[in-house]
């Protein structure tokens, strides 16, 4: 049982108060980096980008005495000793690639700006900041001389949001810590990952659909669609799409565009959302603009994408460990006689995966879609049990002074790649938004957390820290 000393806990938070604006200023050096994770070349495997923000990072810790050991722009590692002769290792686990900065935001992205306690920028919450206060956790434990008897490491990834192949390299290439903390979920402990899928499905299609473009990244509702027809009075669009939410019509040369607007969240936490992949299908497919067998492809992608929770796919599994599954259809792409469709799935922690791919691909063919299945990844899970959650969970409470209940989730992080790996914060789950829905969340405009929320995270982290260092 974890039992609090009131004279340390009191020193730690006068130390962060006392660096609260340093820690606003090193995050913005890294927010300041547009590090969205792309196919790069083989200096920089994953963009230029985001191998600049490695190296920021690498010159930050270096102003703190740390060094941070480059692994081929894949990732980056800092190793601080333990004291033990045969030390085991605690990891700690960051990415700084963000997804693509979107549409529609109220304050600059690339900034990180500090407005009524909020802090808003692309990466503050997801996952910036919690980079910072891990590196923070461990600068005050050197600046306070404590040397713990185990290895710690702190990693940063740069391909997490897109297919997480730099942790792979890790794991293939380093040796992996013996207990993983990995700083991208709520507190207090996430226990739980359901299993992924990520799956394509494309048709041929004919007549007057020119192209049909929306979202960008698969693990992203897309906010944004469109299409383009040929041979369409934009009088008789306008009349036939009218009152229809979230659409709009305009003239594009000789021919008509048609937009959708819908409202972005995160594919493995839907809720709340607007997937405009559906609504610009659903619109276009009972318009009666669409001819030849493009019609019939909008009302089999409309069908796909019509619930978020794998009913209309075929795959309405759930558990009562981490709920139902979710499926969306997030990224579309439709030109010169074909169109393709790519959904993210969080699957159950107790169900088979080849369970779900089986469905998704009878279901998908039903309507005429060839299918292809990318990743497959079984679900990450640490039994309740593990003796480190519930001590965990009691540094949490007490910091947050409130209890919060370990969790599953349908968000995939890297600790489906670690062993014995759980996510640990830095967010809670009932933290305030200032924003309207569609803004403030991970992967939407005006991303947010507040402040305080970061600097608790990074109280948790150095108690944490010391307490695992002595059950090690």
């Amino acid at each position: 049982m974890f039992k609090p000393d009131s004279s340390f806990m009191q020193e730690i938070d006068q130390w962060i108060e006392k660096n609260s604006q340093a820690f606003v200023k090193d995050l913005d050096r890294l927010v300041a980096i547009p590090s969205i994770s792309v196919q790069g070349d083989e200096k920089y495997p994953f963009g230029k980008n985001c191998g600049d923000v490695l190296d920021e990072a690498v010159s930050l810790a270096a102003g703190y005495g740390f060094h941070v050991e480059n692994h081929e722009y894949y990732c980056g590692s800092l190793l601080v000793k333990g004291t033990a002769k045969e030390p085991k290792r605690i990891g700690m686990y960051a990415h700084l690639d963000v997804v693509p900065l979107g549409e529609g935001w109220h304050n600059p992205p690339l900034k990180c700006t500090l407005k009524d306690g909020f802090l808003i920028g692309r990466g503050v919450g997801d996952n910036k900041g919690p980079g910072i206060c891990a590196l923070y956790a461990l600068r005050y434990l050197k600046e306070h001389g404590i040397a713990l008897k185990n290895d710690v490491l702190l990693y940063f990834g740069l391909s997490e949001e897109t297919g997480m192949q730099d942790i792979e390299y890790f794991c293939r290439t380093q040796q992996v810590p013996d207990f993983n903390l990995v700083v991208d979920t709520n507190f207090p402990v996430c226990y739980g990952e359901k299993g992924l899928m990520r799956a394509d499905i494309e048709r041929e299609m004919d007549g007057n659909l020119v192209s049909f473009h929306g979202g960008s990244v698969v693990n992203v509702i897309p906010v944004k669609a469109e299409a383009v027809l040929s041979g369409v009075d934009l009088k008789e669009a306008v009349e036939r799409l009218k009152g229809i939410d979230g659409i709009s019509v305009e003239q594009d040369g000789a021919d008509i565009k048609v937009s959708a607007r819908g409202i972005s969240r995160h594919a493995a936490f839907p809720e709340g959302s607007v997937n405009a992949v559906h609504v610009l299908a659903g619109a276009l497919a009972k318009s009666g603009l669409v001819r030849g067998s493009a019609e019939d492809a909008m009302r089999a992608v409309e069908s796909m994408t019509s619930d978020y929770y794998g009913v209309a796919c075929g795959i309405p599994f759930e558990d009562s460990e981490s709920g139902k599954l979710t499926c969306v259809g997030s990224v579309a792409h439709g030109e010169k006689g074909r169109i393709n469709v790519s959904f993210d799935t969080r699957y159950p922690v107790t169900v088979d995966g080849r369970e779900v791919a089986e469905g998704f691909r009878k279901q998908a063919e039903s309507l005429g879609f060839g299918v292809t299945i990318g990743e497959l990844s079984a679900p990450a899970y640490v039994p309740l049990d593990n003796p480190y959650i519930p001590v965990l969970s009691e540094i949490c409470d007490h910091v947050q002074g409130r209890h919060y209940e370990p969790y599953t989730m349908g968000g995939g992080t890297y600790s489906r790649h670690l062993p014995c790996a759980i996510g640990f914060g830095p967010g809670v789950p009932d933290a305030p938004n200032p924003f309207e829905n569609g803004h403030g969340q991970g992967h939407q405009p005006d991303e947010c957390v507040p402040l305080q929320m970061l600097l608790k995270g990074l109280k948790t982290y150095i108690i944490s820290l010391m307490e695992l260092d002595r059950m090690l």
